[in-house]
């Protein structure tokens, strides 16, 4: 037998189906920044779209449904090695969307690291006032413990710490070392040499991270989109400024969730991937010790970039 598939595992693998019910729609998108943006979806692979007033360009595009009427739109460039990914939250329902831009290497000392800028603004529609209402920075979740399923072998525990800080575990009293040995089992049981070398690979770094790493916090921002939609952003910037050389985490992951059937959609964007995902979450009413821990990384709170609105003002709701 030769090497594992790895198509069929990761956090992708029970990704629910593509959306195409925007294909021959158009948006126009006004942007309380003023990077306005103008959308034709002219089928269901092709999206031409601008960016305040520049030449319009056409790439291909994902879509996943937040619900009936709410749309995650992904486009990542295919220049400078997929630099930059576009995520459009199309809310059709209030006219209302929010725009996040991830971008890679915009660190040249920590080019792992990915930045996520969250965006504010309304669909214009012909012969209709803009809405007033934008979505906006929410506290909400703030408390809540879920458990996301995103496939059989990956489920994690987000603790929604405070509204700029996720905490996560697994929340079953394992090591992230144990942890990631149950992720890795389809590799350790391969009869392929090398994939049960990557396995054990694997298995050492998450050793040698608790040395630099000792719990997962991160900076995060949390979005109310409507009453049952969250759009919720973090990346792992703590982890790649603490990790020897830099060479750990830094990615980042944006998500639509149905916080009354915890359903979510989204995307994962890091140094070598833009891929989307689903999962499913159960709620954790009783909570976790793990979330009245003391930061350990006072330090890297006063300097962290990734997430420019973890020094914007949250609204009161």
């Amino acid at each position: 037998m030769g090497k594992v598939n790895r198509k069929f595992y990761g956090l992708s693998q029970y990704k629910g189906p593509y959306c195409y019910e925007l294909a021959g729609k158009g948006f126009r998108l006004v942007m309380d920044n003023g990077s306005d943006y103008a959308l034709s979806f002219s089928d269901e692979k092709s999206l031409q779209w601008s960016e305040g007033g520049k030449p319009p360009r056409t790439d291909e595009y994902h879509c996943l449904k937040g619900d009936d009427t709410t749309y995650l739109v992904n486009v990542c460039l295919p220049e400078e090695d997929g630099r930059v990914s576009y995520n459009w939250i199309l809310d059709t329902e209030q006219r209302l969307v929010t725009v996040d831009i991830m971008e890679r290497r915009y660190d040249k000392d920590l080019e792992r690291l990915v930045r996520n800028t969250p965006s504010f603004g309304a669909i214009d529609v012909p012969g209709l006032p803009l809405p007033a209402f934008r979505h906006h920075l929410s506290a909400r979740m703030v408390g809540g413990h879920i458990f996301w399923h995103y496939n059989p072998g990956h489920v994690l525990q987000h603790i929604y710490h405070t509204p700029k800080a996720i905490r996560a575990s697994t929340g079953d009293g394992l090591t992230p070392v144990e942890t990631q040995r149950n992720r890795m089992k389809y590799l350790l049981e391969s009869p392929n040499p090398e994939d049960r070398a990557e396995a054990e690979e694997s298995i050492e770094a998450f050793r040698q991270r608790e040395t630099y790493y000792p719990i997962f916090e991160e900076p995060c921002f949390h979005v109310w989109i409507k009453e049952n939609l969250n759009l919720f952003c973090f990346a792992e910037e703590i982890m790649c400024r603490r990790s020897p050389g830099h060479d750990q985490g830094g990615g980042g992951i944006l998500l639509l969730q149905d916080i009354e059937r915890l359903l979510e959609v989204g995307v994962c964007f890091n140094v070598r991937e833009n891929y989307m995902v689903s999962a499913y979450g159960d709620s954790n009413e009783k909570g976790d010790p793990f979330d009245t821990l003391p930061t350990p990384y006072e330090e890297e709170w006063k300097i962290l970039t990734s997430m420019p609105s973890i020094y914007w003002d949250i609204p009161e709701e």
